[in-house]
Protein backbone atom coordinates (compact mmCIF):
# COMPACT_ATOMS: atom_id res chain seq x y z
CA UNK A 1 0.00 0.00 0.00
CA UNK A 2 1.26 3.51 -0.77
CA UNK A 3 2.64 5.52 2.12
CA UNK A 4 0.07 8.15 3.22
CA UNK A 5 2.72 10.79 3.79
CA UNK A 6 3.80 10.45 0.20
CA UNK A 7 0.43 10.24 -1.49
CA UNK A 8 -2.47 12.00 0.25
CA UNK A 9 -6.10 11.41 -0.65
CA UNK A 10 -5.51 7.83 -1.90
CA UNK A 11 -8.82 5.94 -2.24
CA UNK A 12 -8.79 2.54 -0.68
CA UNK A 13 -11.41 0.40 -2.32
CA UNK A 14 -10.70 -2.56 -0.16
CA UNK A 15 -12.94 -2.78 2.92
CA UNK A 16 -11.48 -3.37 6.35
CA UNK A 17 -13.00 -5.63 8.94
CA UNK A 18 -12.96 -3.98 12.39
CA UNK A 19 -11.73 -6.43 14.98
CA UNK A 20 -10.55 -3.99 17.63
CA UNK A 21 -7.50 -2.69 15.68
CA UNK A 22 -6.26 -2.75 12.10
CA UNK A 23 -2.67 -3.01 11.02
CA UNK A 24 -2.02 -1.45 7.63
CA UNK A 25 0.51 -2.54 5.05
CA UNK A 26 2.07 0.85 5.13
CA UNK A 27 2.77 3.37 7.85
CA UNK A 28 -0.05 5.67 8.91
CA UNK A 29 0.81 9.23 9.88
CA UNK A 30 -0.50 10.68 13.12
CA UNK A 31 -2.22 13.25 10.97
CA UNK A 32 -3.91 10.68 8.77
CA UNK A 33 -7.51 11.10 7.69
CA UNK A 34 -10.28 8.59 6.97
CA UNK A 35 -13.21 9.66 4.81
CA UNK A 36 -16.66 8.07 4.50
CA UNK A 37 -15.28 5.98 1.53
CA UNK A 38 -12.31 5.17 3.70
CA UNK A 39 -9.85 7.35 1.79
CA UNK A 40 -6.77 8.49 3.63
CA UNK A 41 -5.34 12.02 3.72
CA UNK A 42 -3.09 14.04 5.98
CA UNK A 43 -5.44 16.48 7.68
CA UNK A 44 -6.29 14.41 10.74
CA UNK A 45 -10.07 14.50 10.20
CA UNK A 46 -12.47 11.61 10.52
CA UNK A 47 -15.89 11.70 8.88
CA UNK A 48 -16.95 8.07 9.28
CA UNK A 49 -18.07 6.22 12.39
CA UNK A 50 -14.57 4.93 13.05
CA UNK A 51 -11.66 6.89 14.51
CA UNK A 52 -7.90 6.60 14.21
CA UNK A 53 -5.65 6.58 17.23
CA UNK A 54 -2.20 8.11 17.11
CA UNK A 55 -0.65 4.67 16.61
CA UNK A 56 -2.57 3.93 13.43
CA UNK A 57 -4.95 1.37 14.97
CA UNK A 58 -8.64 1.39 14.09
CA UNK A 59 -11.58 0.77 16.43
CA UNK A 60 -15.30 1.19 15.91
CA UNK A 61 -15.64 3.74 18.69
CA UNK A 62 -12.09 4.76 19.45
CA UNK A 63 -11.36 8.47 19.82
CA UNK A 64 -8.62 10.42 18.09
CA UNK A 65 -5.90 11.03 20.61
CA UNK A 66 -3.68 13.10 18.36
CA UNK A 67 -4.60 16.28 16.53
CA UNK A 68 -7.56 14.78 14.67
CA UNK A 69 -11.04 16.22 14.41
CA UNK A 70 -14.19 14.12 14.50
CA UNK A 71 -17.29 14.52 12.33
CA UNK A 72 -19.28 11.52 13.58
CA UNK A 73 -21.00 10.24 16.72
CA UNK A 74 -17.72 9.73 18.52
CA UNK A 75 -16.35 12.45 20.78
CA UNK A 76 -12.80 13.61 21.40
CA UNK A 77 -12.05 12.55 24.97
CA UNK A 78 -9.48 15.30 25.43
CA UNK A 79 -11.71 18.00 23.94
CA UNK A 80 -14.66 17.63 26.29
CA UNK A 81 -18.10 16.12 26.01
CA UNK A 82 -20.43 16.16 23.05
CA UNK A 83 -21.86 19.54 22.15
CA UNK A 84 -25.44 20.08 23.27
CA UNK A 85 -28.28 22.56 23.17
CA UNK A 86 -29.48 21.64 26.65
CA UNK A 87 -29.00 19.34 29.59
CA UNK A 88 -30.78 16.15 30.55
CA UNK A 89 -29.95 16.59 34.22
CA UNK A 90 -33.54 17.75 34.74
CA UNK A 91 -34.71 14.18 34.17
CA UNK A 92 -32.09 12.70 36.48
CA UNK A 93 -29.17 11.89 34.16
CA UNK A 94 -25.58 12.41 35.19
CA UNK A 95 -23.17 14.13 32.79
CA UNK A 96 -21.58 10.77 31.87
CA UNK A 97 -24.97 9.15 31.26
CA UNK A 98 -26.04 12.02 29.06
CA UNK A 99 -22.77 11.86 27.10
CA UNK A 100 -23.17 8.13 26.53
CA UNK A 101 -26.81 8.47 25.49
CA UNK A 102 -26.06 11.30 23.06
CA UNK A 103 -23.24 9.21 21.61
CA UNK A 104 -25.57 6.26 20.98
CA UNK A 105 -28.25 8.55 19.52
CA UNK A 106 -25.74 10.06 17.11
CA UNK A 107 -24.39 6.63 16.17
CA UNK A 108 -27.83 5.44 15.11
CA UNK A 109 -26.88 1.81 15.71
CA UNK A 110 -25.68 -0.50 18.45
CA UNK A 111 -22.26 0.12 19.96
CA UNK A 112 -20.17 -2.09 22.29
CA UNK A 113 -19.76 -1.25 25.96
CA UNK A 114 -16.00 -1.01 25.43
CA UNK A 115 -16.49 1.87 22.99
CA UNK A 116 -18.64 3.74 25.49
CA UNK A 117 -16.04 3.12 28.22
CA UNK A 118 -13.35 4.71 26.04
CA UNK A 119 -15.66 7.61 25.20
CA UNK A 120 -16.44 8.39 28.84
CA UNK A 121 -13.01 7.49 30.18
CA UNK A 122 -14.50 4.99 32.64
CA UNK A 123 -13.57 1.56 33.88
CA UNK A 124 -15.53 -1.47 32.74
CA UNK A 125 -17.35 -1.67 36.08
CA UNK A 126 -18.32 2.01 36.06
CA UNK A 127 -19.46 1.71 32.46
CA UNK A 128 -21.66 -1.27 33.35
CA UNK A 129 -23.27 0.79 36.12
CA UNK A 130 -23.73 3.75 33.77
CA UNK A 131 -25.41 1.64 31.07
CA UNK A 132 -27.52 -0.19 33.65
CA UNK A 133 -28.85 3.21 34.77
CA UNK A 134 -29.71 4.14 31.17
CA UNK A 135 -31.40 0.80 30.60
CA UNK A 136 -33.41 1.15 33.81
CA UNK A 137 -34.75 4.47 32.55
CA UNK A 138 -35.61 2.93 29.18
CA UNK A 139 -33.07 5.03 27.30
CA UNK A 140 -31.07 2.11 25.86
CA UNK A 141 -31.68 -1.52 24.93
CA UNK A 142 -29.08 -4.25 25.23
CA UNK A 143 -28.19 -7.11 22.93
CA UNK A 144 -25.26 -9.08 24.31
CA UNK A 145 -22.47 -6.61 24.89
CA UNK A 146 -23.93 -4.06 22.48
CA UNK A 147 -26.20 -1.15 23.36
CA UNK A 148 -28.60 0.84 21.19
CA UNK A 149 -30.33 4.14 21.99
CA UNK A 150 -34.11 4.08 22.38
CA UNK A 151 -36.03 6.71 20.33
CA UNK A 152 -35.54 10.00 22.27
CA UNK A 153 -39.07 11.31 21.76
CA UNK A 154 -40.58 8.25 23.41
CA UNK A 155 -37.87 7.51 26.00
CA UNK A 156 -37.34 11.09 27.18
CA UNK A 157 -41.05 11.83 26.99
CA UNK A 158 -41.65 9.03 29.48
CA UNK A 159 -39.03 10.46 31.86
CA UNK A 160 -40.56 13.93 31.59
CA UNK A 161 -44.00 12.52 32.41
CA UNK A 162 -42.59 10.76 35.46
CA UNK A 163 -40.92 13.97 36.64
CA UNK A 164 -44.20 15.88 36.17
CA UNK A 165 -45.96 13.28 38.33
CA UNK A 166 -43.29 13.69 41.02
CA UNK A 167 -43.68 17.48 40.95
CA UNK A 168 -47.46 17.15 41.23
CA UNK A 169 -46.99 15.01 44.34
CA UNK A 170 -44.65 17.66 45.77
CA UNK A 171 -47.25 20.38 45.11
CA UNK A 172 -49.90 18.33 46.90
CA UNK A 173 -47.53 17.78 49.81
CA UNK A 174 -46.73 21.51 49.93
CA UNK A 175 -50.45 22.32 50.13
CA UNK A 176 -50.88 19.75 52.92
CA UNK A 177 -47.91 21.11 54.86
CA UNK A 178 -49.17 24.67 54.39
CA UNK A 179 -52.47 23.62 55.95
CA UNK A 180 -50.63 22.11 58.90
CA UNK A 181 -48.51 25.25 59.19
CA UNK A 182 -51.58 27.49 59.13
CA UNK A 183 -53.27 25.38 61.79
CA UNK A 184 -50.17 25.45 63.98
CA UNK A 185 -49.88 29.22 63.48
CA UNK A 186 -53.17 29.78 65.20
CA UNK A 187 -51.68 28.50 68.44
CA UNK A 188 -48.40 30.37 68.25
CA UNK A 189 -47.42 33.05 70.69
CA UNK A 190 -47.68 36.61 69.46
CA UNK A 191 -43.89 36.95 69.32
CA UNK A 192 -43.72 34.10 66.79
CA UNK A 193 -45.63 36.11 64.20
CA UNK A 194 -42.65 38.43 63.81
CA UNK A 195 -39.06 37.45 63.10
CA UNK A 196 -36.03 39.69 63.10
CA UNK A 197 -33.48 39.24 60.32
CA UNK A 198 -30.03 40.53 61.27
CA UNK A 199 -27.07 41.58 59.12
CA UNK A 200 -26.78 43.08 55.66
CA UNK A 201 -26.04 39.80 53.90
CA UNK A 202 -28.99 38.01 55.49
CA UNK A 203 -31.37 40.92 54.86
CA UNK A 204 -30.43 41.18 51.19
CA UNK A 205 -30.59 37.42 50.70
CA UNK A 206 -33.99 37.12 52.39
CA UNK A 207 -35.44 40.03 50.43
CA UNK A 208 -34.25 38.59 47.11
CA UNK A 209 -35.70 35.21 48.12
CA UNK A 210 -39.09 36.82 48.78
CA UNK A 211 -39.02 38.69 45.47
CA UNK A 212 -38.12 35.56 43.52
CA UNK A 213 -40.76 33.51 45.33
CA UNK A 214 -43.72 35.86 44.74
CA UNK A 215 -46.64 34.02 43.15
CA UNK A 216 -49.61 36.39 42.95
CA UNK A 217 -48.58 39.87 44.05
CA UNK A 218 -45.81 42.04 45.45
CA UNK A 219 -46.68 45.42 47.00
CA UNK A 220 -43.82 47.79 47.82
CA UNK A 221 -43.35 51.15 49.53
CA UNK A 222 -39.94 52.34 48.46
CA UNK A 223 -37.59 55.23 49.10
CA UNK A 224 -33.80 55.53 48.99
CA UNK A 225 -31.41 54.14 50.03
CA UNK A 226 -32.68 50.98 48.38
CA UNK A 227 -32.66 47.61 50.06
CA UNK A 228 -31.45 45.70 46.99
CA UNK A 229 -28.10 47.54 46.99
CA UNK A 230 -25.53 45.64 44.94
CA UNK A 231 -28.18 42.99 44.19
CA UNK A 232 -30.30 45.51 42.27
CA UNK A 233 -29.69 43.89 38.83
CA UNK A 234 -30.75 40.48 40.22
CA UNK A 235 -33.78 42.05 41.90
CA UNK A 236 -34.84 43.74 38.65
CA UNK A 237 -34.37 40.46 36.81
CA UNK A 238 -36.54 38.71 39.40
CA UNK A 239 -39.19 41.43 38.99
CA UNK A 240 -39.22 40.99 35.22
CA UNK A 241 -39.48 37.21 35.58
CA UNK A 242 -42.25 37.54 38.18
CA UNK A 243 -44.36 39.87 36.04
CA UNK A 244 -43.92 37.52 33.07
CA UNK A 245 -45.37 34.64 35.10
CA UNK A 246 -48.37 36.72 36.17
CA UNK A 247 -47.35 38.39 39.43
CA UNK A 248 -48.99 41.79 39.97
CA UNK A 249 -46.24 44.23 40.92
CA UNK A 250 -47.26 47.49 42.63
CA UNK A 251 -44.72 50.04 43.84
CA UNK A 252 -45.27 53.39 45.54
CA UNK A 253 -42.27 55.72 45.30
CA UNK A 254 -41.61 58.56 47.73
CA UNK A 255 -42.10 61.67 45.62
CA UNK A 256 -39.78 63.70 47.85
CA UNK A 257 -36.89 61.42 46.88
CA UNK A 258 -37.42 61.07 43.14
CA UNK A 259 -33.98 61.74 41.70
CA UNK A 260 -32.60 60.73 38.32
CA UNK A 261 -31.33 57.37 39.63
CA UNK A 262 -34.68 56.49 41.19
CA UNK A 263 -36.57 57.51 38.06
CA UNK A 264 -34.27 55.39 35.89
CA UNK A 265 -35.07 52.35 38.04
CA UNK A 266 -38.78 53.19 38.04
CA UNK A 267 -38.92 53.54 34.24
CA UNK A 268 -37.18 50.20 33.78
CA UNK A 269 -39.64 48.54 36.15
CA UNK A 270 -42.62 50.20 34.45
CA UNK A 271 -41.25 48.84 31.20
CA UNK A 272 -41.46 45.33 32.70
CA UNK A 273 -45.13 45.94 33.54
CA UNK A 274 -44.90 47.29 37.09
CA UNK A 275 -47.74 49.52 38.29
CA UNK A 276 -45.92 52.52 39.74
CA UNK A 277 -47.29 55.44 41.73
CA UNK A 278 -45.81 58.31 43.71
CA UNK A 279 -46.81 60.19 46.84
CA UNK A 280 -45.19 62.34 49.47
CA UNK A 281 -43.95 61.37 52.90
CA UNK A 282 -43.86 57.57 52.91
CA UNK A 283 -43.60 56.49 56.57
CA UNK A 284 -41.21 53.58 55.98
CA UNK A 285 -40.08 50.92 53.54
CA UNK A 286 -42.31 47.89 53.16
CA UNK A 287 -42.73 44.83 50.95
CA UNK A 288 -45.78 42.55 51.15
CA UNK A 289 -45.51 39.25 49.29
CA UNK A 290 -48.71 37.49 48.18
CA UNK A 291 -50.57 39.17 51.05
CA UNK A 292 -49.05 36.60 53.43
CA UNK A 293 -45.60 37.89 54.35
CA UNK A 294 -44.44 41.39 55.22
CA UNK A 295 -40.84 42.58 55.08
CA UNK A 296 -39.98 45.88 56.73
CA UNK A 297 -36.45 47.27 57.30
CA UNK A 298 -35.87 48.40 60.87
CA UNK A 299 -33.83 51.43 59.86
CA UNK A 300 -35.00 53.53 56.91
CA UNK A 301 -31.57 55.07 56.36
CA UNK A 302 -29.71 51.74 56.70
CA UNK A 303 -32.25 49.17 55.47
CA UNK A 304 -29.74 46.34 55.18
CA UNK A 305 -28.81 46.32 58.87
CA UNK A 306 -31.94 44.51 59.98
CA UNK A 307 -35.56 43.84 59.05
CA UNK A 308 -38.83 42.55 60.46
CA UNK A 309 -40.39 39.52 58.82
CA UNK A 310 -44.13 39.62 59.56
CA UNK A 311 -46.17 36.45 59.10
CA UNK A 312 -49.95 36.13 58.79
CA UNK A 313 -51.38 38.03 61.74
CA UNK A 314 -53.44 41.12 62.62
CA UNK A 315 -50.21 43.12 62.30
CA UNK A 316 -49.78 41.99 58.69
CA UNK A 317 -53.43 42.81 57.99
CA UNK A 318 -52.79 46.33 59.30
CA UNK A 319 -49.75 46.69 57.01
CA UNK A 320 -51.81 45.52 54.03
CA UNK A 321 -54.53 48.05 54.84
CA UNK A 322 -51.89 50.79 55.20
CA UNK A 323 -50.45 49.98 51.80
CA UNK A 324 -53.88 49.99 50.15
CA UNK A 325 -54.64 53.40 51.66
CA UNK A 326 -51.36 54.86 50.40
CA UNK A 327 -51.84 53.23 47.00
CA UNK A 328 -55.31 54.74 46.64
CA UNK A 329 -54.11 58.32 47.17
CA UNK A 330 -50.84 58.00 45.23
CA UNK A 331 -50.57 59.23 41.65
CA UNK A 332 -49.73 56.94 38.72
CA UNK A 333 -46.27 57.46 37.23
CA UNK A 334 -45.54 57.35 33.52
CA UNK A 335 -42.40 56.05 31.85
CA UNK A 336 -42.28 58.38 28.84
CA UNK A 337 -42.78 61.99 28.07
CA UNK A 338 -45.98 62.80 26.15
CA UNK A 339 -45.47 63.44 22.46
CA UNK A 340 -47.18 65.72 19.93
CA UNK A 341 -48.84 68.92 21.10
CA UNK A 342 -46.68 70.68 23.71
CA UNK A 343 -49.85 71.58 25.65
CA UNK A 344 -50.33 68.88 28.27
CA UNK A 345 -53.83 67.31 28.15
CA UNK A 346 -56.36 67.68 30.97
CA UNK A 347 -55.46 64.26 32.35
CA UNK A 348 -51.96 65.49 33.03
CA UNK A 349 -53.33 68.52 34.87
CA UNK A 350 -55.28 66.11 37.05
CA UNK A 351 -52.06 64.22 37.78
CA UNK A 352 -50.33 67.45 38.75
CA UNK A 353 -53.25 68.34 41.03
CA UNK A 354 -53.21 64.98 42.77
CA UNK A 355 -49.46 65.10 43.38
CA UNK A 356 -49.69 68.68 44.56
CA UNK A 357 -52.50 67.68 46.93
CA UNK A 358 -50.30 64.84 48.21
CA UNK A 359 -47.74 67.45 49.25
CA UNK A 360 -45.14 67.05 46.50
CA UNK A 361 -43.14 70.07 45.45
CA UNK A 362 -42.89 71.21 41.84
CA UNK A 363 -39.51 69.57 41.25
CA UNK A 364 -40.70 66.22 42.61
CA UNK A 365 -43.91 66.43 40.53
CA UNK A 366 -41.84 67.13 37.42
CA UNK A 367 -39.69 64.08 38.00
CA UNK A 368 -42.66 61.84 38.79
CA UNK A 369 -44.59 62.86 35.68
CA UNK A 370 -41.58 63.24 33.38
CA UNK A 371 -42.20 66.87 32.50
CA UNK A 372 -40.29 70.09 32.98
CA UNK A 373 -40.54 72.12 36.16
CA UNK A 374 -41.80 75.11 34.17
CA UNK A 375 -44.64 73.00 32.76
CA UNK A 376 -45.58 71.88 36.26
CA UNK A 377 -45.64 75.48 37.48
CA UNK A 378 -47.88 76.45 34.56
CA UNK A 379 -50.32 73.69 35.49
CA UNK A 380 -50.29 74.70 39.15
CA UNK A 381 -51.02 78.31 38.19
CA UNK A 382 -53.87 77.26 35.87
CA UNK A 383 -55.36 74.99 38.56
CA UNK A 384 -55.23 77.73 41.19
CA UNK A 385 -56.83 80.19 38.76
CA UNK A 386 -59.70 77.81 37.92
CA UNK A 387 -60.31 77.09 41.61
CA UNK A 388 -59.88 80.69 42.69
CA UNK A 389 -57.26 79.64 45.21
CA UNK A 390 -54.53 81.87 46.57
CA UNK A 391 -52.28 79.13 47.91
CA UNK A 392 -51.46 75.56 46.99
CA UNK A 393 -52.97 74.33 50.26
CA UNK A 394 -56.24 76.16 49.52
CA UNK A 395 -56.23 74.70 46.00
CA UNK A 396 -55.91 71.21 47.42
CA UNK A 397 -58.86 71.80 49.79
CA UNK A 398 -61.07 73.24 47.06
CA UNK A 399 -60.18 70.42 44.68
CA UNK A 400 -61.08 67.90 47.38
CA UNK A 401 -64.43 69.61 47.98
CA UNK A 402 -65.25 69.34 44.27
CA UNK A 403 -64.28 65.68 44.22
CA UNK A 404 -61.35 66.21 41.87
CA UNK A 405 -58.98 64.35 44.16
CA UNK A 406 -59.63 61.43 46.51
Amino acid sequence: MTDVDAVRGLDVVESFTVTGSLSTTGPLSNTGQLSARESLSGTANLSSTETLSSTGSLSSAESVSGTGNLGSAESLIGAGSLSSTGSLSAVGLTASQEQAYRYLVAAGEARPAAAIARLAGLSATSTDDLLAGLAERGLVTRSGDYFRASPPEVALGTLVSRRDEELDRVRLLAAELQGQFREASRNRRATEFVEVVHGQEQVNRYYLHLVQGARSGLDILTKPPYLAGADLPRTLHAEDAGIRRGVRWRSVYDGDALDDGTLAIARQSIGFGEEARATSGLPFKLAIVDGRTGFMPLNVRSPALGALLVHTSPLLEALVALFEGIWARAVPMRADRPSGDPDIPAARSADVLRLMSAGLKDEAIARALNMSRRTVQKHVTDIMTVLGARTRFQAALLASERGWVG
